[in-house]
């Protein structure tokens, strides 16, 4: 009446650790060449961020320059930069206190220089040498590099934005003083 079957049930067979660890390598070694690609790509788009970025500061100095009739500047200094505002009456320059124009930290290496080749630093040098000469505190006042005035007009400068240690892939920004700020990137080219 009752039969009973025995069924043959195959013994499955699973992954072996060596298949498994063989995987694991191969993934490790996509994820690295993947990462490695994708990290030169991202330094140059932070790269070209920077430079977008600094152009619209410079164009919004400008015009906060003209709106506000007041003379405003830019600084740097080893870590950072911002802008500084002109007071007439104490006949300094200070840190301007709007928040679009607060200091930021440097994340890339800044070279700036005049139009006629002269560079600015050669220039805030000889201005520092004539503090020291003259006793007077050069860490009580900062000395802008570019001038933004309430006419509308600027210094004229080239301002480099590269990679540390990389000058060959670089962001520039132009400014002849008069016309709106130029900013070249390096695939424009």
């Amino acid at each position: 009446m009752f039969e009973l079957r025995v069924q043959n049930y195959s013994k499955t067979r699973g992954f072996t650790l060596i298949e498994l660890l063989v995987v694991l390598v191969l993934i490790a070694l996509l994820y690295s060449v993947v990462t490695l690609t994708t990290g030169t790509q991202n330094s140059r788009r932070d790269l070209v961020s920077e430079g977008q970025r600094l152009k619209a500061l410079f164009d919004e100095a400008r015009q906060e320059a003209v709106l506000t009739n007041q003379e405003l500047g830019w600084y740097i200094s080893e870590e950072s930069y911002g802008f500084l505002v002109y007071d007439y009456k104490k006949n300094t320059w200070s840190p301007y206190d709007d928040m679009v124009f607060r200091e930021r930290p440097l994340q890339f290496e800044l070279e700036v220089s005049e139009l006629d080749g002269v560079t600015i630093s050669e220039q805030l040098d000889t201005v520092y040498k004539n503090q020291q000469n003259a006793d007077v505190d050069q860490d009580a006042e900062q000395i802008p590099v570019i001038v933004f005035l309430s006419n509308n007009e600027t210094s004229a400068f080239e301002l480099a934005l590269f990679e540390e240690g990389s000058s060959d892939w670089q962001v520039e920004l132009i400014g002849d003083g008069y016309s709106e700020f130029n900013l070249r990137l390096p695939y424009d080219e």
